[in-house]
């Protein structure tokens, strides 16, 4: 390889650090450096290949084509590096699992049940960040994903773990308006920003006319909205499995029937890279959700 093209550690971490955080801001706090000197090793990076890595002009640091590629490379090159480094101390390299997890779902249903794939695989670390939307496991270091949709997450593997069903709950005071014949469809209706369409689809599976007005409130996570129902504020459609201890304690009651949502929680891992196997923890993980899973619809 030209020596011209291998470019020096300090170019290599600064744009690493932009290419998984988005933003030169934070990847200059990532490093504890100046926004300045990140912007200025970025730069000599792309002189020295030729290339444009970074387009300035978008609202964040989005990588180019060739940005995306040299990523993943970068991302590769340096995780070798620091694997040799540990080795040549007589170490052995950490098998560190990090994941991204939906908020409610991994304190409800996956910490639960943690303990047992520790006790299984003890030599896996994991570590865990909350995420709710898609973005790119690549560029933020991530090994894998616990997801909500529909299984169409660009450039990754998605594995199906269950599939969601959804049911109208609110407070015990709407529950009693509608046994005084209140319809369903005139109480107030809490909903997910991110299911902007899930009373329609729950209408077309029930046979039953649910709200039909516009969401008095939107909430990002389902432990909020679930608060919030509970509050009395509103009716809002959720995953029975997700609130059961509200549901056992009384603090929210069913108000109609569960019905398919149409999504799906899903277990997203990037498609391997050539030259690059997945890691055996993500397997491992992955393998053990799924019994995980099965255990679960054991009757």
């Amino acid at each position: 390889m030209q020596r011209r093209l291998l470019p020096s550690m300090s170019a290599l971490l600064a744009f690493d650090a932009v290419a998984r955080t988005g933003s030169f801001t934070a990847a200059a706090r990532d490093l504890s450096l100046t926004q300045g000197a990140i912007s200025r090793q970025v730069a000599v990076l792309e002189e020295q290949l030729g290339a444009r890595l970074i387009d300035r002009t978008a609202r964040r640091a989005a990588l180019t084509e060739a940005g995306q590629a040299y990523a993943l490379r970068a991302r590769a090159a340096l995780e070798l590096l620091g694997q040799g480094a540990l080795e040549a101390l007589g170490q052995a390299p950490e098998k560190g699992l990090k994941l991204a997890i939906l908020p409610t779902f991994g304190t409800r249903w996956l910490m639960p049940r943690i303990p047992g794939f520790v006790r299984r695989h003890p030599e896996v670390t994991l570590q865990f960040a909350t995420r709710i939307g898609q973005f790119d496991l690549r560029t933020e270091g991530m090994d894998a994903a616990i997801h909500s949709g529909r299984g169409d997450w660009p450039g990754a593997r998605a594995t199906l773990l269950m599939n969601e069903r959804v049911v109208p709950v609110g407070a015990p005071v709407l529950a009693a308006q509608l046994a005084a014949g209140r319809a369903l469809s005139d109480l107030p209706v809490l909903a997910l920003a991110s299911r902007p369409q899930a009373w329609t689809e729950w209408r077309a599976q029930s046979g039953q006319p649910g709200p039909g007005a516009a969401p008095l409130m939107r909430f990002e996570q389902v432990a909020t909205l679930a608060q919030a129902a509970a509050a009395g504020m509103g009716v809002a459609l959720m995953p029975a499995f997700l609130i059961r201890p509200e549901l056992d304690s009384g603090t929210l009651t069913v108000l109609g029937e569960e019905r398919p949502s149409g999504f799906g929680y899903y277990f997203i891992e990037p498609e391997p890279a050539p030259g690059h196997p997945p890691k055996r923890a993500v397997s491992q993980f992955r393998d053990w959700l799924l019994t995980e899973v099965a255990r679960d619809t054991v009757v």
